[in-house]
């Protein structure tokens, strides 16, 4: 178990129970978001004569945001306290989205979705750390494949919701706003029962941070960068294979359901066996997975088991990562440690797609299955190497 239950007088929104609950439900609420926002606005956008670079900042500025804002994380942690942290970054998100309908256009939603880069990188870095200071070395990646669980639930209920509200006038936004408001009202009666941390904070030290665990930052940049070309070009990869354009989508939403479906099973698995193991063990399916994929294709009952089992253990990559870092880093170096963590993935998520690109450009189509296979080879050798020297 993560902690110790509440027992006498304590009230049960007080629990450190609730508190997982409420970081559960607001990190449910930012998936949603993810995955509701950047299609409504893309489809927007291009009805209006927006052009595909256009939409393409729109929808990748938030990344950007979160990368420049990572210097001040740590110190803005520290200072509000990870509940407030979490709940400022929604209310600013949740504002943001209610403005959007007032300022149409590539300029205004350009600035507002930077501003709600800034907002969400807040509440994921002080989600993943109020996760962390709950859990014990026995639970915590149960506790994060729970939290990949809800994020990713979120992310595969924002198209659902999107058929719901549709994409005209100002309606969609406030319901998306209203989602995400609902989903983080737990958290107003959450308690963090976590040590603050009030000692004098220094300048963000990137070098040190990532070399004092090395293996878990090349964990996080090889999920941002895997997960990021899979995404963007699998759709591109199939239709070269001759696959229409419904068939190719659906390779991806089976894909990513992989990753609502196999995160607990995977965090529970590296509670018991180690997670570097189970980070070896994601490795060696993501290097298998491309090669088979060129053999099952256009076999939907080989091809979607491959997808699921593929899908899940990439995703593992960052759970598992984040898991180790509460490991790896004392308290005090954990608000550090995962800024440092969720600027690399952000950094793999930016230059993924260009790098996969080049690769099918090279050998087409071909070469995005010999960069989804490579890069997680680097990281099972770097983990191997790790679990030899233990």
């Amino acid at each position: 178990m993560p902690f110790t239950a509440p027992t006498g007088e304590r009230a049960r929104t007080g629990s450190p129970t609730f508190s997982l609950a409420a970081v559960f439900s607001a990190s449910f609420g930012v998936g949603l978001i993810f995955g509701f926002q950047p299609p409504l606005m893309a489809l927007i956008l291009e009805r209006g004569g927006a052009s595909s670079f256009e939409i393409g900042a729109v929808t990748s500025i938030s990344t950007v945001a979160v990368m420049l804002c990572g210097p001040l994380y740590p110190r803005a942690i520290a200072r509000l306290g990870l509940r407030p942290a979490i709940i400022l970054g929604i209310g600013i998100s949740t504002a943001m989205m209610l403005v959007m309908p007032w300022l149409p256009g590539f300029e205004g939603w350009l600035v507002l979705r930077f501003v709600t880069g800034c907002a969400l990188g807040l509440e994921w870095i002080a989600s993943e750390i109020w996760l962390n200071r709950l859990s014990t070395d026995q639970s915590r990646g149960t506790v994060m494949g729970s939290y990949a669980t809800s994020f990713a639930g979120g992310v595969m209920a924002g198209p659902l919701l999107l058929q719901i509200t549709g994409t005209s006038g100002g309606r969609p936004f406030a319901a998306g706003a209203l989602c995400l408001a609902l989903t983080a009202l737990p958290l107003l009666a959450a308690r963090d029962h976590t040590a603050r941390d009030t000692g004098p904070h220094r300048r963000l030290r990137w070098l040190a941070t990532a070399r004092a665990a090395p293996t878990v930052m090349v964990a996080a940049l090889i999920a941002g960068l895997v997960e990021s070309a899979y995404v963007s070009l699998l759709p591109v990869f199939a239709l070269l294979r001759g696959l229409d354009e419904q068939h190719s989508l659906v390779l991806v939403t089976v894909f990513l359901a992989g990753n609502v479906l196999l995160q607990l099973p995977i965090g529970r698995l590296g509670d018991r066996l180690g997670r570097v193991r189970v980070l070896i063990l994601c490795a060696v399916v993501c290097v298998i997975g491309p090669i088979l994929l060129s053999a099952v294709m256009g076999i939907p009952w080989l091809v979607w088991p491959l997808l699921l089992a593929w899908g899940g253990t990439m995703y593992g990559f960052y759970t598992q990562g984040i898991a180790l870092l509460g490991e790896s880093y004392p308290y005090a170096r954990l608000a550090d440690a995962n800024t440092v963590f969720v600027v690399v993935y952000c950094a793999g998520g930016i230059v993924g797609p260009s790098l996969g690109g080049l690769a099918m450009d090279w050998w087409k189509p071909n070469g995005l299955l010999v960069f989804l296979s490579a890069a997680p080879l680097l990281l099972a050798a770097g983990l191997r190497r790790r679990a030899g020297d233990a």
